[in-house]
């Protein structure tokens, strides 16, 4: 997995594409290769619209440099499937939701 997602993050930060990286966590020894590659990225200058994301569990593995360039979000789901759609859904007002487009729109009933 580190070496796919290593080829990804590659052509992410030459084509300017986002890359998600699920449960980093799991991976903490790898993770230190990922904070020098993305150092790299920084000093070599990355395409502007090259981001990545991570989500993990908490976890005391993650190196602190990566902590410092994140923008870190929480999210404690409320329980039971319906509570947590409806939560979703409430983070968007309708006119927001009216005036996305179609392709915004497939991608928030994805995500909630």
């Amino acid at each position: 997995q580190d070496v796919v997602a290593m080829s990804c993050l590659e052509t992410a930060h030459r084509n300017g594409h986002w890359v998600i990286l699920n449960n980093v966590h799991l991976m903490p020894n790898w993770l230190v290769e990922l904070e020098k590659k993305l150092d790299e990225y920084s000093s070599d200058g990355s395409h502007s619209k090259f981001r990545v994301f991570l989500t993990s569990d908490p976890s005391k593995s993650i190196p602190v440099g990566i902590l410092n360039r994140c923008i870190k979000l929480t999210n404690e789901p409320p329980t039971g499937l319906k509570a947590n759609l409806k939560r979703a859904w409430c983070f968007f007002s309708k006119e927001s939701i009216d005036d996305a487009d179609s392709k915004t729109k497939s991608i928030l009933f994805g995500l909630c």
